[in-house]
């Protein structure tokens, strides 16, 4: 894992490039932590405790949810995320993961046109916030999507608590909380809201991330010691899918929902 004395963002390209380290910790302990964090951290500006809910697409033998179940040093994710319940854009993103670099190709998205895209709509310039910014972004996310036939494939939805570092540094730390899935083959913010089919399997942890570019401070370093932390692998994505697999949903081929 990269430290203090480690440096690997000094090369970034344009797009966003940062490391990750994820821990799976109890409530009690979130909250200790959060507590001994807070006079190096700041809420983020989205709030102290919003949702993110995100579609996932996967081509229909699910290739990019098995590159990470391989655990293979290369391997990218393709969502359509939204934050906060009311929004009125999304966000494109292919996420490449590189061992333990991770860089995301981001374009945000009026919500109005996201259905007219997925059916294949060329972008337009009004489809877009900032089209002369994101326009490449979103190209690079249709190429892959074509690449592999990509489709909407599962619905994963969370509560996030998040702070951002007092100084300088580019440093967050999450707390993703309520972790729920959902077959669905179309963006339908209203149908999931809706459906009566979420799954929580069965209990699934709280999820801390630290999120850093090039290097983190040295009190991060002493917090994972202090309470001696673990990094562990959990792919929101592909926890999901086991765990509407194991309840018997169809999440692969022509997706159909409960079979």
């Amino acid at each position: 894992m990269a430290s203090s004395g480690q440096s690997g963002a000094a090369s970034a390209p344009a797009v966003a490039q940062r490391f990750e380290a994820k821990y799976l910790v109890s409530e009690l302990m979130a909250q200790t932590i959060r507590d001994h964090i807070r006079p190096f951290v700041s809420p983020d500006k989205h709030g102290q405790d919003y949702p993110v809910t995100s579609i996932y697409l996967d081509s229909p033998d699910l290739a990019l949810y098995m590159s990470s179940v391989r655990g293979e040093e290369r391997r990218r994710k393709l969502r359509i995320r939204t934050y906060g319940g009311d929004s009125d854009i999304c966000f494109y993103e292919v996420k490449h993961r590189h061992n333990q670099i991770v860089r995301k190709e981001r374009a945000v998205v009026r919500c109005e046109y996201v259905a007219e895209l997925l059916r294949g709509a060329m972008p337009r310039p009004e489809m877009l916030t900032s089209p002369d910014a994101d326009m490449k972004n979103l190209y690079s996310f249709f190429d892959l999507q074509e690449r592999i036939a990509a489709s909407p494939r599962v619905v994963v939805s969370y509560m996030r608590e998040a702070f951002v570092g007092k100084a300088e540094e580019p440093l967050r730390i999450t707390f993703d909380r309520k972790l729920t899935c959902l077959p669905s083959a179309h963006f339908d913010p209203e149908g999931w809201t809706a459906s009566p089919h979420w799954n929580d399997g069965r209990g699934f942890p709280i999820v801390m991330e630290v999120k850093f570019s090039d290097i983190y401070p040295c009190w991060v370093g002493d917090m994972i010691q202090r309470f001696d932390l673990r990094r562990e692998s959990f792919a929101k994505y592909v926890v999901c899918v086991d765990a509407l697999r194991d309840e018997g949903v169809r999440v692969s081929g022509a997706m159909k929902g409960i079979i």
